[in-house]
């Protein structure tokens, strides 16, 4: 047993030695080939002389155009509300959305009726007094005249001693009598003007009253002021509010505003036009394609920019764009959903139009101011003027003297006046030839390596030892030579 426990691993370590060798003798032998100085691989495009519209990339925050809170202007108790006036409802222009309690108004526009009536019926009996005080001033100015007539006369008739003083003064004492009458009622009837202004000024008054009332027993019903939709309710019925309550909030549906800050870079690619105090707007103001940026489904809303401004962000350096979508709540205008208050979207804004330009890809423009050309194989640098860069074109100002020519798209930092490359398509022209000829050699090449190898790990190791056996043999020969004669 201990024999096999030292034997067996001594005869493991033989046989992995042994195949270890067996596989470095049998393997592949690396063929040295000579060293061949690659060029660069370039791909191409030809410049050709486009017309581009500038669409400009922005986002902001949708809001709405007209916005409401609902105040309370009379206090009492809240009596009903309407299904309409729940968060997130619709409702349309007029609408009832909540009652608070009239009893109390309703008393109070009853009292104004009557105190109206009251000062209307004393203005119709000062009117009829008056009318009476007339009559009775024509009839004491009848008097009057008849009383200067007869006193006339007996004054012609004491002239001629046909009749007595006392007679005389007696007649005379009448007519004063009748003229103190006439100015009593004619003072009377004076009165009446300032009587009849107070009476009317109180009915007016009162009339003033009777509208304030009816006025405030209007506010108990809250109506919706347009057609829209309710973002919060802030009571409930029961409640007692007092005036300046705020009941809840609303928004109008016919349009809302998005919010669009620019760089002042992207601002004049725009083309807004500008107004001065007095002067209308002149130009066409530029549309907008909205869509939503974080939902699945993808929905799309259609504006327009209807104002800019008036000044600049002052921590950003940015101006304010307000672009207005119509009807965003209405189905069948692109989107899945209703648009909401608050959503942030993305919006691409139609700019200027470039006629006669190139569009390259933004890695063909090397430091934004020069591209590179092909011309005989070789690198040619030209300077450019780029007039508008995004993410996926970069415009350039044409020239027509490279108008038509191959244009490097591959990026080269390091790319010098003149330096050599090839392009693409030549490159795989030359690997195909290449190919052709490595496969006419590759059943050579597999014969000789099969020449050169073993057929079989058992026929090489009989050969290992043999070898082994001849180059003992050898070593005990020269051991006998070498040792002397009186030693055998």
């Amino acid at each position: 047993m201990r024999f096999l426990k030292v034997i067996i691993p001594v005869l493991v370590l033989a046989g992995t030695f042994l195949l270890a060798k067996y596989l470095l003798a049998t393997g592949p032998k690396a063929k040295k080939k000579p060293f061949v100085k690659s060029l660069p691989i370039v791909e191409v495009v030809a410049l050709k002389e486009q017309n581009y519209t500038v669409v400009i990339d922005a986002s902001g925050i949708v809001r709405a155009g007209t916005q409401t809170n609902l105040v309370a202007e009379v206090s009492g108790k809240i009596t009903e509300i309407s299904n309409k006036f729940l968060e997130g409802n619709y409702f349309t222009s007029n609408k009832i959305l909540l009652r608070i309690e009239d009893f109390g108004y309703k008393n109070a526009v009853a009292i104004a009726e009557s105190d109206v009536a009251s000062n209307r019926a004393s203005l119709v009996q000062l009117l009829e007094e008056e009318k009476s005080l007339q009559r009775s001033i024509q009839l004491s100015q009848t008097n009057l005249n008849y009383g200067k007539k007869e006193a006339h006369r007996k004054r012609g008739l004491w002239q001629k001693k046909l009749i007595s003083r006392s007679s005389l003064d007696v007649e005379e004492q009448k007519l004063n009598q009748l003229q103190q009458k006439k100015q009593e009622l004619q003072g009377r009837l004076n009165a009446f003007n300032s009587r009849k202004l107070a009476l009317k000024a109180k009915i007016n008054a009162s009339l003033s009253r009777l509208n304030q009332e009816k006025l405030k027993l209007s506010k108990t019903i809250i109506k919706a002021p347009y057609a829209g939709r309710v973002f919060n309710k802030s009571v409930d019925v029961g409640q007692f509010v007092g005036v300046g309550t705020v009941l809840g909030k609303i928004y109008a549906t016919d349009f809302v505003y998005v919010d669009l800050p620019l760089s002042l870079s992207k601002y004049e690619l725009l083309d807004i036009p500008e107004q001065f105090q007095g002067q209308r707007v002149k130009g066409n103001l530029p549309s907008v394609s909205f869509s939503n940026a974080t939902q699945k489904t993808k929905n799309t809303w259609q504006g327009k920019v209807v104002r800019s401004s008036a000044a600049l962000d002052s921590d950003s350096r940015q101006i304010k764009l307000i672009a207005k979508i119509e009807n965003p709540f209405k189905a069948g205008n692109g989107a899945s959903a209703p648009i909401k208050i608050g959503q942030y979207l993305n919006a691409k804004i139609t700019g200027k139009n470039f006629n006669k330009v190139f569009i390259l890809p933004p890695v063909a423009v090397r430091q934004n101011k020069e591209i590179m050309l092909l011309e005989n194989q070789q690198v040619h640098i030209v300077p450019v003027d780029v007039l508008w860069n995004s993410v996926k074109e970069t415009v350039v100002r044409t020239q027509e003297e490279i108008a038509g020519k191959m244009m490097i798209t591959t990026v080269m930092s390091q790319a010098v006046e003149g330096m050599k490359v090839v392009t693409v398509k030549e490159q795989r022209k030359i690997e195909s030839e290449k190919a052709k000829k490595k496969s006419a050699n590759f059943d050579n090449k597999n014969k000789e390596a099969d020449s050169e190898k073993p057929k079989d790990f058992l026929v090489w190791l009989k050969g290992l030892i043999n070898n082994k056996s001849e180059a003992q043999t050898n070593t005990k020969k020269d051991q006998l030579i070498k040792s002397p004669q009186g030693d055998h």
